[in-house]
């Protein structure tokens, strides 16, 4: 499945790709709105993750433009902006769903899963041909209850073909689908992967031919074997795939790490903005700029571990937000946010209670 992330703070951008790529979806990075929509002209989602304040098109524009054009590619809206009113206008501009920032990570990837079943013709959770069963939800599969293990690229190509079991797929429309833009290879990687999966298919035990070839057009999923009974897929709550798990904790714990040592330069921002106020030399674009900046705080610092700091950087959003300059009274509560601001982050960031 391959999902198109629309966010411009980069921390946040690095969290959710992290926990996406971790879970086998492959994702396509787009840092502003036009860019966003020039690859949704290009290739095709299977959902759009969109950030509503994104620069050059914001995120409702956006939305409302696909929906004109006739694309309905399931749309998650993402904001830091708590409202009635944003979350209203995202709705009614198309969006399937509207999740807030700081988001819990686990109920994210709930929230996809339930838009990309929504937008499948699969009418059951698992996916099956024969004994050989699929469960997107936990990720795995297994033949007559027998768990099969698959490198991520074979698994997300089976999935493919079960998803779409009359479908012909190219080998253009497979390095689509299953690789992010930046990673395009040959179409020879494709052959090798279809020879890889049919290895590990025959590995577990399945004798029939499960990926055809299709000469001069590419390969699709072959009619299912009849079976006696439906096989039964093994319920495993509670448990989880270990090297997932460890593989997304490593990669969150690099992007807290690079967001605390960002997090000098971002108030830098704001102390630059102060420093103009003070002076009286404060020009629409500083003051815009340091919106942009506290609007992303917003995000981040709920993300990792300061919800005070976050709160106290909404209401400095919110004091910036007004299009005119700031006035000599709302430039003192400036200046005491921002100090409490910096006394927050100061202080060692509150462990994460939440599940990745």
């Amino acid at each position: 499945m391959k999902i198109l992330l629309v966010e411009d703070d980069r921390a946040i951008a690095a969290l959710l790709w992290a926990n996406l790529t971790a879970h086998r979806y492959a994702v396509d990075l787009a840092s502003n709105g036009q860019l966003a929509l020039e690859f949704l002209m290009q290739w095709d989602y299977d959902l759009i993750l969109l950030d509503v304040l994104i620069p050059k098109l914001d995120g409702i524009s956006l939305c409302r433009q696909l929906r004109s054009q006739g694309n309905w590619t399931p749309i998650l809206m993402l904001t830091a902006q708590n409202s009635n009113e944003d979350a209203i206008a995202g709705l009614d501009a198309g969006a399937d769903d509207y999740v807030i920032k700081p988001f819990n990570p686990n109920q994210l990837l709930a929230r996809i899963r339930a838009l990309l079943r929504r937008g499948s013709s699969a009418t059951a959770p698992v996916l099956s041909w024969g004994y050989l069963c699929l469960d997107p939800t936990l990720m795995q599969v297994a033949y007559k209850q027998q768990e099969i293990t698959f490198r991520p690229k074979e698994y997300t190509l089976l999935e493919l073909f079960l998803r779409h079991p009359q479908r012909i797929f190219s080998r253009t429309a497979i390095i689509d689908r299953l690789w992010s833009i930046d990673q395009s290879p040959s179409e020879a990687a494709v052959t090798t992967l279809i020879k890889d999966l049919r290895i590990r298919l025959k590995a577990a035990g399945i004798t029939e031919e499960v990926i055809e070839t299709i000469h001069g057009l590419g390969y699709r999923l072959k009619a299912a074997p009849t079976v006696e009974k439906s096989a039964e897929v093994q319920e495993s709550k509670g448990e989880k795939d270990t090297q997932t798990h460890e593989t997304v904790l490593a990669s969150v714990d690099a992007v807290e790490e690079r967001f605390r040592l960002s997090l000098e330069s971002r108030v830098r921002v704001l102390e630059e903005m102060e420093v103009a106020l003070q002076t009286h030399h404060l020009s629409p674009e500083q003051q815009e700029n340091g919106r942009e900046e506290s609007h992303k705080l917003v995000g981040g610092l709920g993300t990792f571990g300061y919800p005070k700091g976050s709160k106290i950087a909404r209401s400095i959003e919110r004091l910036l937000k007004n299009n005119s300059l700031l006035e000599e009274r709302q430039a003192a509560r400036f200046s005491q946010l921002l100090a409490d601001l910096k006394q927050e982050i100061a202080l060692p960031p509150t462990p994460s209670t939440q599940e990745i």
